[in-house]
């Protein structure tokens, strides 16, 4: 039985080595950012938290055609801002535009900047806005993590789709 259970256990610690990235690539990128995607949209603080680091740090940034205003949040602040806003939103799709990768040779952090366009519902109102995301990617023991996000909302772009 001993036999049994330690054969069963190198094998799960085989299998879990054999999901581990060696190193960045775009595919499991798109993996990481497509699942943060996918919990925003269903505002899942739970399993977007996963894919982020303790200690990272957002940067958000409401640009208007004559001023902007930018808020810097610890992971902790922002994932109590996104509850707050959440709470107001009766439906928020995420559609990403466009997507560039800048992976560093050692495959162990990479930058990616994205353009979405995210149409969210409060009050009965619809509004799809352009927000142009940066984020900073970094391979931890064989799984990917984002350690910065900023995103800069164009607040000019908001037009009511309803």
């Amino acid at each position: 039985m001993k036999l049994l259970l330690g054969l069963l256990t190198a094998l799960l610690l085989l299998s879990s080595q054999l999901n581990a990235a060696s190193k960045l690539t775009e595919k499991n990128i798109n993996k990481t950012l497509d699942s943060v995607k996918i919990a925003k949209e269903h505002k899942r603080l739970k399993s977007m938290s996963r894919h982020f680091m303790s200690r990272t740090s957002v940067s958000l940034t409401e640009q208007k055609i004559d001023d902007s205003h930018t808020s810097r949040f610890t992971f902790n602040e922002y994932k109590r801002f996104l509850s707050k806003t959440w709470k107001k939103m009766k439906s928020n799709l995420i559609e990403v535009k466009e997507r560039s990768f800048t992976i560093e040779k050692d495959g162990r952090s990479a930058l990616v900047k994205t353009t979405i366009v995210q149409t969210v519902e409060v009050d009965g109102v619809k509004t799809a806005t352009t927000i142009y995301e940066t984020t900073g990617l970094r391979l931890v023991k064989g799984r990917v993590y984002i350690n910065y996000y900023s995103a800069r909302i164009m607040l000019n772009t908001a037009m009511k789709v309803n």
